[in-house]
């Protein structure tokens, strides 16, 4: 049953990652041709006149997007499982949230297209004229990487909610039980003893969303394109531009590269200084 899983992850994304390595060092483009170029794609992009702005985009999209998945996703699960007692309108409310995890996500880009029209039929428009009588705006153009942001932290959310609810739903309820004999307020439970508890998937989660959000694209593709004027393009999505898009293959993936040193970096300090060492060994 293992084994299209072990030969997906052994051997088809191993022999990728070599693949696209060896690409990095030549001129390949569209002819095809493997004429070995050394360092020559690396030093361009060092000096690309676009990277200062890309750079900046992808750090304020992984960090803002991380902060509100992480949150967002942290207050509707202590909210459905710990101060809704009524354990079937948690479960509810929880499985309603989850629904845009399962959506298409072209599905989800084409709708939020139509809500954020900038024509006056858009529903954002809309309501905008109706409630204050304003003239249509062009949200996507007007605020292109802030949009992105909100759009992928809220939706993206629903990861977090379900971890830190599994999480908390495991937790003995006797240590609540025995706070609330001893007077405490449900702020002091939750800073501490409900935080404290989830400080493993916290972990968790900051580290596996912040690696996918740094190597993903797919949303702001099919929303913005990176535009206008690569104000929301990320650096993994201008690898993917570079590659396929001007077909400068070996360029593209020089630039998919830088990716991989940070990658190794966030893994190792994670594992050794924010204890992930004890989380993957099942410690308490």
């Amino acid at each position: 049953m293992l084994s299209p899983f072990l030969f997906n992850q052994f051997v088809l994304f191993a022999f990728t990652a070599i693949i696209v390595i060896l690409i990095a060092f030549t001129s390949m483009d569209a002819a095809l041709h493997w004429d070995f170029s050394g360092l020559k794609n690396f030093r361009k992009a060092l000096i690309d006149p676009k990277v200062g702005l890309i750079v900046a985009n992808t750090v304020l999209f992984v960090v803002s997007t991380l902060v509100i998945q992480i949150v967002w996703g942290f207050v509707i699960a202590v909210t459905t499982t710990h101060y809704i007692r009524n354990q079937t309108v948690g479960s509810v409310f929880r499985t309603i949230w989850l629904l845009p995890r399962v959506s298409p996500g072209v599905v989800e880009a084409l709708l939020w297209t139509w809500i954020l029209s900038p024509s006056k039929y858009g529903v954002l428009n809309t309501l905008m004229h109706a409630w204050y009588g304003a003239e249509p705006v062009a949200w996507l153009d007007k605020y292109p990487l802030l949009i992105n942001i909100l759009l992928s932290g809220v939706m993206g959310s629903t990861l977090s909610m379900i971890v830190f609810s599994s999480a908390l739903q495991a937790v003995d309820k006797s240590y609540f039980y025995v706070a609330r004999v001893d007077g405490a307020t449900e702020w002091s439970m939750l800073w501490k003893l409900i935080i404290p508890f989830l400080r493993w998937p916290l972990t968790f989660l900051a580290v596996w969303q912040g690696l996918g959000l740094l190597t993903s694209y797919e949303s702001i593709l099919l929303l913005t394109d990176g535009g206008p004027d690569y104000q929301s393009e990320t650096w993994a999505l201008y690898a993917f531009h570079t590659a396929f898009f001007t077909l400068d293959f070996g360029y593209g993936s020089a630039i998919s590269l830088f990716i991989l040193p940070i990658i190794v970096i966030a893994m190792v300090v994670s594992y050794r200084l924010f204890g992930f060492r004890k989380l993957m060994g099942g410690a308490r």
